[in-house]
């Protein structure tokens, strides 16, 4: 019988791949995917700098009208409020029916000393939770070294990039996350006796310790044979329900298949946009929303569905926000602070920190918002409270968490 078909069977049954002896010394993992009770962070990167003041709308603040000007949302019956003060964009019908019942939390003001205005910084800084930019991994990279520390081999998909490219946030020391496309039907190997041979070995192969290139290649190649283990069984899993077209929502439906097969995942990263709106804002935001509240309702549906929902959490961030006052264009140019969203089951339904305040006077550096909160305090909140892990080890230093999660 063929390595596939054993794991196969192995994880249609619920077995985990340390029972196959392919990937030993599981550690923690095998423990939660026995369990199937091991926590998923999935964090949406929003590209391109979202204008959250469009996105969080302090709809209330007559200050907002007469700054933003043509681009203000308008206060009509469209609008989805949230309170007496705060607003989701129209597009985003399916986060305010999640508010609705308790399944988000808004962090206002999200950033870091000496903000950075170049999406390519930004980013940098985001991924690595490091403003001074020493360190070449990511913070979820190190996050997944300290999750699998112990194993043998790293374990089958304890994180993973769907879309099309690895973003730094997930490059560790030791692990190595694979990238996904959005369609499994992409992922392929090779077959065939041979193929299944020079993949067995590959698998049993222990690490040198001594040739550097030759272990990092070891990793990859692991990492490779063992995600297409795991996808060979969840491309075969249909979709609890239908999803939109379009590759994010693709991306999204395999997901929730890759959750229901292996419960040892704990990270999935993805990319949704471009929010880079410095011209003819309204429209194009719009749309971008739109496509994103589209597939959370499909996502947040077939998790509900499997079972599967008290598992996941959901970030939804950006490299930044947007300038306060728009450009000539129609557009906002690149901003500092944003509002970052959290959507999930586990979430302290509510607002951290205030409304942003649009009297001029308290504007930072450029006519931007001021910072109220470091990022590294919601990330340290995650890793602590969802992920399991000691923030301080993964950021270097002690943060203090913010109060979003039950």
């Amino acid at each position: 019988m063929s390595m596939n078909m054993n794991r196969r069977r192995l994880l249609q049954a619920g077995v985990g791949a340390g029972a196959l002896g392919l990937v030993p010394g599981m550690g923690i993992l095998r423990d939660a995917q026995a369990a199937g009770t091991g926590k998923t962070l999935i964090t949406i990167h929003l590209t391109g700098g979202n204008d959250t003041l469009n996105t969080v709308i302090p709809y209330a603040d007559p200050q907002y009208a007469l700054t933003r000007g043509r681009l203000a949302i308008p206060n009509d019956a469209n609008l989805p409020k949230l309170d007496s003060r705060i607003a989701l964009h129209p597009a985003l019908g399916t986060i305010k029916s999640l508010w609705d019942r308790g399944r988000v939390a808004i962090v206002h003001g999200v950033g870091y000393p000496g903000f950075d205005y170049s999406h390519f910084q930004a980013m940098e800084i985001y991924w690595s939770a490091d403003p001074r930019r020493t360190t070449y991994t990511g913070w979820l990279g190190r996050a997944l070294d300290t999750v699998t520390a112990g194993a043998a081999s790293s374990p089958v998909l304890a994180g993973t990039s769907i879309g099309y490219g690895t973003p730094p946030a997930l490059v560790a020391r030791q692990y190595t996350a694979p990238q996904l496309p959005p369609n499994p039907a992409w992922f392929w190997l090779p077959s065939g006796g041979a193929h299944q041979e020079a993949m067995k070995r590959i698998l049993s192969q222990p690490p040198t310790q001594t040739n550097l290139f030759y272990d990092a290649f070891l990793r990859n190649a692991k990492s490779a044979i063992t995600a297409y283990e795991t996808v060979d069984v969840a491309r075969d899993l249909r979709p609890g329900v239908d999803y939109p077209a379009g590759n994010f929502a693709k991306g999204l439906s395999f997901a929730a298949q890759l959750m229901r097969t292996d419960p040892s995942i704990r990270v999935i990263t993805m990319e949704q946009g471009s929010y880079d709106t410095h011209d003819n804002q309204l429209p194009r935001q719009h749309k971008n929303l739109a496509e994103l509240d589209a597939a959370l309702k499909s996502f947040v549906a077939d998790l509900d569905m499997n079972g599967l929902s008290d598992r996941v959490m959901i970030l939804l961030w950006s490299e930044f926000g947007r300038r306060v006052v728009p450009n000539a264009n129609d557009g906002t140019d690149h901003g500092s602070s944003q509002a970052m969203i959290l959507i999930g089951t586990g979430v302290r339904r509510g607002f951290v920190g205030s409304p942003p305040s649009l009297d001029p006077a308290t504007f930072v550096d450029r006519g931007n918002l001021p910072m109220q909160f470091d990022f590294r305090q919601l990330y340290a909140t995650l890793l602590d409270g969802w992920i399991g892990v000691d923030s301080k080890t993964v950021l270097g230093s002690a943060f203090g968490r913010l109060p979003v999660l039950l």
